[in-house]
């Protein structure tokens, strides 16, 4: 994103909007980011495909500028799979498809953070590294808010880099950010393995990467119904109903060495297996794993627990 020196009306923001109309833009941008983006993604049963869907990184966006109302702009650069050219994929301000510029390109490949002023001080933007879950630089993370009489620059760095670690949280790598969403087009992400995965997060800070699968009615196929990285009604593949079947957890190391994770099947209190649990802890290479698939051993068993305890199926609404 280009500096906010160009910017020299007071009565509009960095990019070039009205204030007073700002709600109003916003509303349309969410619209036409979808639109602008429907041939990157994959095509949509033929029943559904009269409604537009909007990926998971606009969602991503959309969820951080409900939970922070005090940012002007967030716009996401990043540069899609099997493409060649860094884009703003997601934002709150349209220009979906724009190229990155200079400054863009020194954050992602330095990793460095920018910040910088409009010509009369009155707001502020930073420029980071937007990372996913295992650490890895995906594209940038643009921020803007307005700037008070007094304020200080660290203040708005560091508010910035909570924003970013929030988000890369949720972000499993960058074929994710593309995804449509929900990634089946009439799978709900409010179902009650989210709120299970929602509410482990928060019991357990040290989790990186929680998925539950479960059957969903009435076609009983085992789909992802909970997760920290979107794809709701994903269907499971081989592997997956492997794990179902396993008394045995799968381990492995992914994201670069940067992450282990460990695939367990979950059972109800008659012991048969109704869905399955994936879970990612940090990691680096040589270190010893058996406290790490304990940990995950330990959940699965407080999730199982808590399933147990209230009736009713994982696919559910429980909004």
């Amino acid at each position: 994103m280009k500096s906010l020196e160009k910017n020299k009306r007071r009565d509009l923001n960095p990019f070039g909007l009205s204030l007073s109309t700002g709600r109003t833009v916003y509303r349309q941008v969410a619209a036409a980011a979808s639109l602008a983006l429907m041939t990157l993604l994959p095509a949509a049963p033929v029943h559904a495909q009269q409604v537009p869907v909007k990926t998971y990184a606009q969602e991503l966006v959309d969820r951080t500028v409900a939970q922070h109302p005090d940012l002007r702009a967030v716009v996401m650069h990043v540069t899609p799979p099997k493409s060649a050219t860094n884009v703003i994929i997601a934002s709150s301000i349209g220009r979906i498809g724009k190229p990155a510029d200079a400054n863009d390109m020194e954050v992602m490949t330095t990793g460095r953070t920018r910040v910088s002023m409009d010509p009369g001080n009155k707001r502020i933007e930073v420029d980071l590294a937007l990372r996913d879950v295992g650490g890895e630089i995906v594209g940038v993370l643009a921020l803007v808010w307005r700037y008070p009489v007094g304020g200080n620059h660290a203040e708005f760095e560091r508010s910035a880099n909570v924003i970013r670690d929030a988000m890369a949280k949720r972000i499993l790598n960058v074929a994710t950010l593309m995804d449509p969403y929900p990634y089946e087009p009439l799978a709900t992400t409010r179902t009650r393995a989210q709120t299970l995965v929602d509410e482990a997060l928060l019991r357990h800070p040290e989790v990186t990467v929680l998925a539950l699968r479960g059957r969903t009615r009435p076609a009983n196929e085992l789909v992802l119904l909970g997760s920290t990285f979107g794809r709701h009604g994903k269907k499971a593949d081989g592997d997956d109903m492997k794990v179902l079947e396993s008394a045995a957890p799968t381990t492995g190391v992914y994201s670069n060495g940067r992450r282990f994770g460990v695939d367990l099947a979950l059972h109800d209190r008659a012991g048969a297996a109704i869905g399955t649990m994936n879970v990612g802890y940090a990691y680096k290479n040589g270190e010893d794993t058996k406290p790490l698939l304990a940990q995950a051993v330990a959940l699965r068993e407080e999730i199982q627990g808590r399933i147990a305890a209230s009736p009713g199926t994982l696919d559910e609404l429980d909004p």
